[in-house]
């Protein structure tokens, strides 16, 4: 079958690799289509040391299962089903604690099990013994489920952040999970969703996301939110933007007792900032982290998706076959989109 293949920075191949190999303990799920992720953006170009090529890549999928080995419970052939897609051991002291997502020996689908973009992805015992294994209902399209994984990364964020229902959410970075911030943000009732750009053409395709106030980057970001806050900041300021003045800018968006989800993460050899302490101290902020999700966030954000409060149509905005998703990775690198989905070969819509 034809995959696409990491073998080192800027080095995706796509070639011919084996078909998945069906056993007693896993499952073999027809790709219905893929998600392309700022990590495999990250893999086009600087590369990951933690990938160890060559593997297939591609994480953010939805399938329909063709094989349910004899030994697993719980699914039929012709589910459904898409994933959260980090498989923590469940034995240490992080995963005791309930933070599978940090799991030290966590083996992630596309980084140490071979990923989706390719027509057919095994899915393993691992993943089943974890509960990372999702099923989608219908009335849940398949371009949805494929948006759930990233979805469930931006509601571990925002309910980190202690996002509240009337708060006036402002997400700094409109990007893919900028966008999906905002969606998210709205379905868990905020009051008000403010999104920060700088660049064409994802200001335009932000402005086609319902009940979402769009600012461009370059006015007076801090001016216009305390206008559309009657001068006290947002209560959450979600930091999507991969750079450091917009983290330490952060700080100057939140109301007194807000909080500030750092939510994208510096390259690691320029992540130092400088944060006001005496903005923290005196206004009582909260500044904390999120990383990854979890399975219960992935069925949260299907769950979302199934009772109708995510606008996933404005999210996906490119569509390309799995030939050509060198062209679907230069639009994710040249902010020409917000979601762009690969359809393995002859599915592309």
């Amino acid at each position: 079958m034809k995959a696409a293949v990491y073998y080192g920075p800027g080095d995706i191949r796509v070639e011919e690799r084996p078909e998945p190999e069906a056993r007693e303990d896993n499952l073999i799920a027809d790709v219905r289509c893929c998600a392309i992720c700022g990590t495999d953006v990250k893999l086009a170009t600087i590369g990951h040391p933690r990938w160890k090529p060559p593997v297939i890549i591609g994480h953010e999928f939805c399938g329909r299962l063709v094989h349910v080995g004899r030994n697993t419970r719980g699914f039929a052939i012709g589910d459904r089903v898409t994933m959260a897609t980090t498989l923590a051991c469940n034995r240490c002291p992080i995963c005791a604690r309930g933070l599978q997502n940090m799991c030290p020996d966590a083996k992630p689908i596309s980084m140490v099990y071979d990923g989706a973009f390719a027509p057919r992805i095994a899915i393993p015992a691992l993943a089943l013994a974890g509960g990372n294994v999702v099923k989608v209902p219908d009335g849940v399209s398949d371009e949805a489920a494929a948006l759930a994984e990233p979805m469930s990364c931006a509601i571990n964020a925002l309910d980190l952040v202690g996002l509240r229902v009337g708060d006036n959410v402002l997400i700094v970075g409109g990007g893919p999970l900028g966008a999906l911030h905002a969606e998210l943000a709205k379905a868990e009732g905020a009051a008000k969703v403010m999104i920060v750009q700088r660049s064409e053409p994802r200001l335009s395709l932000l402005r086609k996301l319902k009940d979402v106030l769009v600012i461009d980057g370059k006015e007076d970001v801090g001016a216009r939110v305390a206008r559309e806050t009657n001068g006290l900041g947002a209560d959450v300021v979600s930091v999507c933007a991969p750079a450091r003045s917009a983290q330490e800018q952060a700080l100057g968006y939140a109301r007194k007792g807000g909080g500030i989800s750092l939510f994208a993460s510096l390259a690691k050899d320029a992540a130092a900032i400088t944060l006001d302490s005496r903005a923290i101290h005196y206004g009582e902020l909260r500044i904390v982290g999120a990383s990854d999700s979890r399975p219960e966030h992935v069925r949260k954000a299907i769950a979302l998706m199934a009772a109708g409060r995510i606008a996933e149509r404005q999210l996906v905005t490119h569509r390309v076959a799995l030939k050509d998703i060198h062209e679907g990775l230069e639009l994710m690198k040249n902010k020409q989109s917000l979601k762009v989905l690969v359809y393995p070969e002859g599915r592309a819509a």
